[in-house]
């Protein structure tokens, strides 16, 4: 770890900017191609008969693309009401699941960027022997995952740096929600694809003009915590599956042990890991979802009984939510609330951004240093080497 330096205006954040922050940048521009590009996948492959009947919807996949499953729920249970919907571990899927009684009209979408992770296919394979319907979502059209389906969904997502997997985890939520919006299109006879292209540019236009505002506070709170031993993230619903995601990159990122828990459970069992002023809280709210008041009430005891600092992600300020303890205040800008299935599309963003200022503050190489230099060269310098000129 580095040594904390005497004042903070010596740390620029210019230094800690690796490539990982790149990636995070470039989730804006992805944006825009990408909304294009999934649309056109599906729209490629929505006529196969099977979608016009399907009642069962699973969704799987490993790491990254499991959550991606989850992160999704709410895009089909609005455009698909009468639909169940389950995202399923593929390590459930390929050794526990009960098939029984449940391949009759059914689809499973199995998520993998690379299409080459073998549990994957593991379960697919399991579903085929079911009878079920296998789609790959995958960028690689030659992977063992794309051959092995019955249906390929080609993501075709632009090329770029990937380290840690951020750009390929919002291209695959924003494919799979475009084929939620696709199947609600064929089954109902109501025009979805080009209203939700649309909806997710406005979100993209509300979200990412509060950027370079989440990107100060996040390098903010990474500077002030530099000395924390420990993190936590708090979330409810999709925002959980955010959490996990952060989680992941906390993880892969600055090696930090790092837990993730809602807010009921946080104050069952979270609140009694001590000493709390060692932990950093990160919290995600969005005030479209109806926890609200209970979330703001757990942030109340991670603040007093819990004696935590909180970096509050939210689309609006402490005080506004009835928060008047001492927080750190991130914007978590979220979609209207008729589309507020969109929100996971970016709230995992800024916590990403932060766990990127996490790895370059505290000097911990991502990954352990366990990537090639020659591809994923570090961006980053030490503040011993900043000077204030």
């Amino acid at each position: 770890m580095y040594r904390r330096l005497n004042d903070e205006k010596y740390y620029r954040k210019f230094y800690f900017q690796d490539s990982f922050h790149a990636q995070c940048m470039d989730v804006e521009p992805l944006s825009l191609i990408q909304t294009e590009r999934s649309a056109e996948a599906v729209r490629g492959i929505i006529n196969a008969p099977v979608f016009k009947q399907v009642k069962h919807i699973i969704a799987s996949g490993c790491g990254d693309s499991n959550l991606v499953a989850f992160a999704v729920k709410g895009a089909f249970e609005h455009y698909l009401p009468e639909a169940e919907y389950e995202a399923v571990e593929a390590i459930e899927l390929s050794r526990h699941y009960d098939y029984e009684g449940r391949s009759e009209d059914t689809i499973a979408f199995f998520i993998s960027y690379s299409g080459k992770i073998y549990r994957t296919i593991e379960a697919m394979e399991q579903c085929r022997r079911h009878g079920i319907t296998t789609v790959a979502v995958t960028d690689n059209p030659e992977s063992a995952t794309a051959k092995a389906a019955d249906i390929l969904c080609y993501t075709n997502i632009p090329k770029g740096d990937n380290n840690a997997g951020l750009r390929t985890y919002f291209a695959n939520v924003l494919t799979m929600m475009t084929m939620a919006a696709a199947i609600g299109e064929v089954q109902h006879g109501v025009e979805n694809i080009s209203a939700f292209g649309d909806a997710v540019r406005m979100y993209h236009s509300g979200f990412f003009a509060k950027l370079a505002e989440i990107d100060d506070s996040c390098f903010a709170a990474a500077i002030r915590w530099m000395d924390k031993k420990y993190l936590e993230i708090t979330g409810d619903g999709p925002q959980f599956w955010a959490g996990k995601f952060i989680q992941a990159k906390v993880v892969e990122l600055s090696g930090d042990a790092c837990a993730v828990i809602d807010s009921e459970n946080f104050k069952h069992v979270n609140v009694m890991m001590e000493p709390g002023n060692e932990i950093g809280e990160l919290v995600l709210i969005n005030t479209n979802d109806s926890n609200l008041s209970q979330i703001v009430e757990t942030v109340k005891v991670m603040t007093g009984r819990g004696k935590r600092d909180v970096l509050l992600f939210c689309d609006k300020k402490p005080e506004e939510i009835g928060l008047e303890a001492d927080v750190v205040y991130c914007p978590m800008p979220v979609p209207d609330k008729e589309y507020n299935f969109l929100a996971p599309l970016y709230t995992y963003l800024p916590g990403a951004i932060f766990a990127g200022f996490r790895h370059t503050t505290i000097g911990e190489p991502m990954f352990r240093g366990g990537m090639d230099p020659s591809i994923f060269i570090p961006t980053y310098y030490s503040p011993v080497d900043v000077v204030d000129l």
